[in-house]
């Protein structure tokens, strides 16, 4: 029996240290390469790997009462399986991908026999067909072959293992036993990863800018994504405590709304370091893409783990709109600068107001 309060071990703590660097990697390349279909096929893909890598192994820790000595045995394998994804992942970007995606795909092998070795542990609950464990095996075999692939096959493949490994755990086996995750140590370990991820954030803004004599514009660009860091961090870790233990209407919406608010979050770093560096049109349509997401999947982690449905829509329609206007603004007027530092003025407000409960008094009016 998972106890209620699970919190995260030392063993996951240091699992995540091997994602500082693959989420960081990501970001510089990103910022790099980003001129052509390939290049954010790259992105999609590598991004969402790395997130299933995590998730995987979250996913049975979640579900495992201790660790054994065999546990953190697997768990540390599987961290040098992500170093191993970091030090490869730029070949990916140049159209080598062989050991990026091998490596992943043992990876995945590795979180399979993970899951074999919790049906042998708890046989009271494993399942009559393997239909979990077939397709994640499936997927890494998959992955794996995804590798040997020449581009544009690769990304065939490899979108394919993809599906899988999303689709997968909404599959129905005959005789499967439902094992509710523990939501305090779901919610928790959401938390700690999306705190990596914003991190990484601000040291890649704060690092962007290696002048040694600063205009007003740089520290004004800094302080906007030091800003829209607080802002989210208001509207998503504050919001949190007050409902904490709320099982999720749907997991899957839940788990893979955070995938893309991750994801969001590395093309909003990548965005000020490319207006840092004096990008200033293509890192606007970066931080766009990256406050969108955002504010996308915070209504939809709203709607599914607080069941807030007027307040995630007011809060979400209100955000979008605000960036919008000031991202269409400072595209035509070519005022970069000045209209994402708006914005992020605007966001702070918003998570302000959220706070004090005024969403929540207007989305209670739209519901009744």
């Amino acid at each position: 029996m998972i106890p209620e309060y699970k919190r995260a071990s030392w063993l996951e703590l240091f699992y995540d240290v091997a994602f500082v660097a693959l989420v960081a990697q990501l970001t510089y390349l990103t910022a790099k390469y980003h001129h052509s279909v390939a290049d954010f096929l790259n992105i999609f893909i590598v991004g969402y790997s790395i997130f299933i890598a995590w998730w995987a192994t979250t996913a049975n820790r979640n579900l495992q009462p201790d660790e054994k000595a065999l546990d953190k045995l697997l768990v540390q394998i599987q961290m040098v399986g992500a170093f191993v994804m970091s030090v490869t992942m730029p070949a990916t970007f140049v159209g080598d991908y062989f050991w990026f995606f091998v490596t992943f795909g043992a990876v995945r092998f590795l979180q399979s026999m993970m899951l074999v070795i919790m049906y042998v542990r708890h046989p009271e609950k494993r399942p009559v067909t393997y239909n979990l464990l077939e397709g994640m095996l499936a997927a890494s075999f998959v992955w794996l072959l995804s590798g040997f692939m020449p581009s544009p096959w690769h990304f065939v493949v490899a979108g394919a293992a993809l599906a899988l490994d999303i689709m997968t755990p909404l599959t129905r086996g005959k005789g499967n036993t439902i094992r509710y995750l523990n939501v305090y140590h779901l919610q928790e370990r959401l938390g700690l990863f999306l705190m990596l991820v914003i991190g990484e954030s601000m040291i890649v803004v704060a690092l962007a800018n290696t002048a040694t004599s600063l205009s007003v514009t740089e520290p004004a660009v800094i302080f906007s994504g030091l800003a829209f860091m607080v802002a989210l961090w208001w509207l998503y870790f504050d919001h949190s405590d007050r409902y904490q233990g709320v099982r999720p209407r749907s997991l899957f919406f839940f788990i893979h709304a955070h995938a893309l608010m991750f994801g969001s979050l590395i093309l909003l770093s990548v965005g000020y370091k490319l207006i840092l560096e004096g990008v200033e049109q293509t890192g606007l349509g970066f931080v766009f893409a990256g406050v969108m997401g955002i504010v996308a999947t915070l209504g939809v982690t709203r709607a599914m783990l607080y069941q807030l449905k007027g307040r995630s829509f007011v809060i979400s329609t209100l955000l979008l709109v605000l960036f919008m206007i000031f991202g269409v603004f400072g595209w035509l007027e070519q005022l970069v600068v000045e209209s994402v530092v708006v914005a992020s003025l605007f966001f702070l407000l918003v998570a302000w107001l959220d706070y004090k409960n005024f969403f929540l008094k207007v989305g209670n009016q739209i519901e009744s």
